[in-house]
């Protein structure tokens, strides 16, 4: 595992604890200890959640649905009313392109007529008739009709269904009238009236027949029981479409629309469309009344150029049945969804909870100390892993406690040959402390005793054994040099008297020679002898006594000898010489003095330092030698 991979494991760690340690403290225990009452809450929750995520989703899917189609109810009306305004727009054309002929105003009525059939050949196959009207003062007949009616063209034209030509108001020439729905023996038809270019009192009428545009209605298709009506401002119904799905108009033309001022609302609300830039509406509630049985939606659109309406009208029950489909079928789905989530999550969390449970029996039984619990499940998910973790964490703490078992048992032998060999240096100890103590009281002949059974032990005794030799060595060395000191002093100390007698001697003869040198001319040469036989007096107790060093002194004496023979040849010089020889033999005297004094010191710390050596015990005796010898060393004492 990489760094980053550490870090990210334990930043999701850091960040599980976190959570878990919030749930901690809101969840009760007696949930958090229940895993299968964790699941089903859990479960209840998803399944609540996706049952109200469905319901929301369902209920905006059938909120949209449900403006789609109020949409396509009102781009239905928008899309008649323009059908119907291209319509009229067309017509108006036609009227005004035959009104602009100059033959009408020809007094040939045959001609007149001839013509009229021509140009009603010549529009489209909805154009009913065509009449030529000329308006008197009085009142306004039909000059010449396609028509085959005789009462047409012989009664005046206000006794008929066009009189509202008469009241025609036209502000231009090129004005064109359009009339409402009425009957005539074609059937029901709406006139288009335009004066004539060519006359003054001459008007075209032509007439087009309703079942052409009736006819591409499409209410009754959109819904069952939906229907199209075209009504004018006196809420009268100009066009009305079948309602059994039959071809023409149907029975409500001409017909007022409805008593019910709740059901005219919509017409005013087209009206007051014609002076915005919204094309059409849409109304979904309105009540049942004589119009529909039911509750129904009615898309409502002007026809510009009219004061006529479009109404689309549908039952709700069948505009917004698609609606209440797809709601129910959300409803279904989402009830499916939480059926199937609770389903299979009951499945999965029994056999989860059932297998922890069990797995947790398993584990109590380990708890209690029974290893040999089988552990095993048929499940490769992660609770199948974790029942191999588990059966590998058996196995491996039964190696563990076998291992400590035998790490016991080979402890307790340890301990047991600890505790021996432990009993062993407590006994060596004592003995070693004996030994000690004996030493430490001044008995150097102990030794410690090795057996070969501890190295360290015997290393010890070793090393301890020959420190006493050493220590055992080196006393009798002191011991015999304290000896030889004291006989040593001792003998410079009598060698040193002598010594000193002797030149008190010499300086008591010197000074008698002296004060008898005249006298005593003749006895030199003897006096010479004997000088010469004490100078090899001495000179064989020096040599026949190591420890004395006489030093310079001898060489004087010899000085003595020879001055005193060439004071026998010259007695002024012997004279001189003696003077000398007295003062060199004092001269002696004292140092013999001081030899005499440090011998005796030294006789003095030599005594003690033999009494403190001979508390030791030692089995022998050890010469102590000197680096330069003893005699060498008492001469530097002497010269001192």
């Amino acid at each position: 595992m990489s760094i980053d991979d550490t870090q990210t494991t334990d930043s999701t760690d850091i960040d599980s604890n976190a959570s878990g340690g919030i749930l901690a403290t809101v969840v009760p225990d007696f949930i958090r200890r229940n895993f299968a009452l964790k699941f089903g809450i859990v479960l209840f929750i998803m399944a609540l959640s996706v049952g109200l995520v469905g319901l929301a989703a369902t209920e905006q899917v059938r909120d949209y649905t449900e403006q789609q189609v109020l949409s396509d109810y009102e781009n239905a009306a928008a899309q008649e009313a323009n059908i119907l305004s291209q319509w009229v727009d067309r017509n108006r054309l036609s009227t005004q392109f035959v009104s602009s002929d100059d033959v009408w105003a020809s007094s040939d009525t045959d001609d007149i007529a001839i013509e009229l059939n021509n140009r009603k050949a010549s529009l489209s196959a909805d154009a009913s008739d065509i009449h030529l009207v000329e308006r008197g003062v009085g009142q306004s007949e039909v000059v010449a009709s396609t028509s085959n009616s005789e009462v047409l063209t012989t009664s005046p034209l206000d006794s008929t269904n066009r009189a509202w030509l008469t009241e025609a108001n036209f502000e231009t020439a090129s004005d064109v009238v359009v009339s409402d729905v009425y009957q005539t023996n074609s059937g029901p038809v709406v006139g288009f009236g335009s004066p004539v270019d060519a006359s003054q009192n001459r008007y075209i009428l032509i007439e087009y027949s309703l079942d052409e545009i009736a006819n591409s209605f499409q209410g009754s298709n959109r819904a069952e029981g939906g229907f199209t009506q075209v009504v004018n401002g006196s809420a009268v119904v100009m066009i009305d479409e079948p309602r059994d799905g039959s071809r023409g108009v149907g029975e409500s033309m001409l017909q007022p629309y409805s008593a019910d001022t709740r059901a005219t609302e919509p017409i005013d609300a087209a009206n007051d469309l014609r002076s915005s830039d919204q094309q059409s509406g849409v109304d979904d509630s309105m009540p049942g009344t004589d119009v529909l049985s039911e509750r129904y939606t009615v898309g409502y659109a002007p026809i510009q150029g009219t004061d006529w309406v479009v109404l689309v009208h549908a039952p709700n029950s069948a505009v917004f049945g698609f609606v209440q489909n797809v709601q129910q079928y959300g409803l279904i789905g989402t009830a499916l969804m939480v059926l199937l989530i609770a389903g299979v999550g009951a499945i999965l969390g029994y056999n989860t909870a059932t297998s922890i449970d069990r797995l947790t029996r398993k584990t109590d039984q380990m708890r209690q100390g029974n290893l040999d619990v089988d552990i095993s499940t048929s499940r490769i998910d992660n609770i199948g892993r974790l029942y191999s973790g588990f059966a590998d964490m058996r196995d491996a703490l039964k190696e563990q406690i076998n291992e400590a078992e035998r790490a016991q048992k080979e402890a307790e032998v340890s301990r047991a040959e600890a505790l021996e060999v432990n009993k062993y240096l407590q006994k060596k100890a004592e003995e070693f402390s004996d030994v000690m103590e004996e030493t430490a009281a001044g008995n150097l002949t102990e030794r410690m005793a090795t057996d070969g059974e501890n190295e360290s032990m015997d290393r010890i005794a070793s090393e301890f054994n020959g420190m006493v030799d050493e220590l055992e060595k080196t006393i009798g060395q002191l011991n015999s040099f304290a000896d030889e000191v004291a006989e040593s002093g001792s003998v410079v100390l009598s060698s040193a008297e002598s010594v000193r007698d002797a030149s008190e001697q010499v300086a008591e003869s010197t000074q008698k020679i002296s004060d008898d040198a005249y006298d005593q001319k003749d006895r030199l040469a003897s006096i010479s002898e004997e000088l010469d036989t004490l100078v090899d007096t001495l000179e064989e107790l020096e040599a026949n006594n190591p420890d004395v060093d006489l030093g310079d002194s001898l060489e004087r004496f010899r000085t003595v000898a020879t001055t005193l023979q060439s004071a026998a040849e010259t007695s002024d010089q012997m004279m001189a010489e003696t003077q000398t020889v007295a003062g060199a033999a004092e001269e002696q005297a004292a140092e013999l003095n001081e030899v005499s004094s440090r011998a005796e010191q030294l006789k003095r710390y030599a005594k003690p330092l033999g009494d403190i050596l001979n508390r030791f015990e030692t089995e022998a005796e050890h010469e102590f030698v000197f680096s330069g010898g003893p005699s060498q060393s008492l001469g530097e004492e002497e010269e001192e």
